[in-house]
């Protein structure tokens, strides 16, 4: 190719070229023709240049098949890496805008190849996903890798499916539901080992279209089922997060005010746990009879989520508590608050100015409400004793001890004394983990009677189910692959990077 001229007008480089070969071959039956029959110039756009929009002005020439039983008459030629039949753009651009399309769609990759100077429409980039080879899946891979992933959280979910031996993608199935991957797995035999997380459906559909396959849960999944099981424990035990005062004798603020735990009288609890089993049983006599979320909210005057969580619970143990604490924006600050109080600045729209400064949003009436009750009492003020929130102790108990720095160490150890009831929690997570790393999948029995014996129902609900998948639990494979996003999200999965 030869480039003639090179013009730049109004942001637009064009190139003014022509062809510089002399013979081509016909595509029909692949005779090479030297007779020119005509020509006619072809603009192609192409990768920017500088910033400029490019433009390929390409003078190109029909040729005539000498072969008289070639049913194509007359040919153009085409140059190689540069042009493709009807095409209008070049075969550079058209990677790269296959390439922006795959990680970002439509309309967001529109924008993106417009800061590039290579405008297109959203609609254009999502017929070039359309576009891209859906090669059919054969015999599904020796070793099978199956786990869901998210096309809206919490809602509508879908399945990936992964040849774990060499990490590629299979196949996407718009859903996670055992008809579904059974209907796949009947279609694509050859599983001889199956890789998933804990989810019932996963377990079910592989039983029914592969019952001789052996079935392997994955250690991502095992140890989320874990440190949630943990996080119910710790829960059960907030009143132990706070560190004590060290000035006992001190008259704490109002409790309203500080934001700090509020007792609750054992018949009230008693009232809530009642609730729980009653609002649980209520739902799930009508979730049993395939009633949706939706239809049991309305029924029941629930909210649709708190009808999610009650239906997504085993049982009415594994139902999450609330914290019995009330929020208070002002929490956060009380040790500054108090520490200038006892330096002796009183004044509350002082300290209020302060402690904006590092971040407060509340208001002054809060402040000064809460420097009343110090106010009042004539005392000092007593040090606020550092809290953990449910969260930062799970990670605590969870965590490896070599991954935790010296805080984090000396928290923990201040957390275990307070609640010894939690330090069976963490012998429990120290062996679980050791079982995991080392795979010893047969000492799960040892370690499902002892997390049976710590007392916790969560343990012992996680106990039960893994119980119920023993096998595939005792097979713990190294790692779990999950992704979030069906039509065009199936190709950005298969054909991603």
């Amino acid at each position: 190719m030869t480039v003639e001229e090179v013009v730049v007008d109004d942001g637009v480089m064009t190139f003014s070229a022509r062809t510089a070969t002399r013979l081509a071959v016909c595509p029909g039956c692949g005779t090479v023709s030297g007779r020119v029959h005509g020509g006619y110039r072809r603009r192609l756009a192409d990768v920017a240049v500088s910033g400029h929009r490019t433009v390929i002005d390409l003078l190109v020439r029909r040729f005539i098949c000498p072969t008289q039983e070639c049913d194509r008459r007359t040919f153009v030629e085409q140059v190689d890496g540069l042009t493709e039949r009807f095409a209008r753009r070049t075969a550079s651009l058209h990677r790269t805008l296959e390439k922006i399309a795959l990680a970002l769609a439509g309309r967001p990759a529109a924008r993106l190849a417009a800061h590039l100077s290579i405008p297109t429409s959203p609609n254009s980039l999502l017929r070039l996903l359309r576009k891209l080879p859906d090669e059919p899946v054969g015999t599904a891979p020796r070793v099978l890798g199956v786990d869901d992933f998210a096309f809206k959280k919490g809602h509508v979910y879908g399945t990936i499916i992964l040849d774990m031996e060499t990490g590629e993608r299979v196949d996407v199935l718009p859903d996670r539901t055992a008809e579904t991957l059974t209907a796949w797995l009947r279609a694509h035999p050859g599983a001889e080992i199956v890789c998933r997380d804990r989810a019932s459906a996963y377990a079910e559909a592989v039983r029914t279209a592969c019952p001789d396959a052996t079935q392997v849960a994955d250690r991502f999944h095992i140890w989320k089922n874990l440190c949630e099981a943990v996080e119910k424990c710790v829960l059960a035990h907030r009143a132990c997060l706070t560190e004590p005062t060290e000035a006992p004798g001190s008259v704490a603020p109002n409790a309203e005010d500080s934001g700090t735990d509020l007792p609750v009288p054992a018949g009230l609890e008693g009232l809530r746990a009642v609730q729980r089993r009653e609002r649980h049983a209520a739902v799930h006599a009508l979730f049993g009879k395939g009633v949706g979320i939706s239809a049991i909210a309305e029924a029941l005057g629930l909210d649709r989520k708190t009808v999610r969580r009650y239906a997504h619970a085993a049982a009415p143990e594994d139902l999450p508590v609330g914290t019995g604490k009330r929020g208070n924006r002002v929490q956060p600050y009380l040790g500054f608050l108090h520490q200038r109080w006892n330096e002796g600045y009183t004044d509350a729209v002082r300290l209020c100015g302060e402690i904006r400064t590092l971040g407060y949003r509340g208001s002054e009436r809060t402040v000064r409400r809460h420097l009343q009750t110090l106010r009042a009492s004539g005392q000092t003020a007593p040090t606020v004793g550092q809290e953990l929130t449910v969260r930062q102790a799970t990670r605590l108990l969870t965590s490896h001890p070599d991954h935790l720095d010296e805080n984090g160490t000396l928290q923990l150890k201040d957390l275990l004394a307070r609640c010894p009831e939690l330090d069976g929690v963490a012998d429990c997570v120290r062996a679980f983990a050791e079982m995991m790393t080392e795979r010893r999948g047969q000492d799960l029995a040892d370690w499902l009677e002892q997390a049976k014996a710590t007392g916790f129902p969560s343990l012992s609900s996680l106990a039960r189910g893994l119980r119920q998948d023993f096998e595939a639990v005792t097979g713990i494979k190294r790692d779990g692959y999950g992704r979030a996003g069906f039509d065009l999200l199936r190709l950005q999965i298969l054909h991603a990077d």
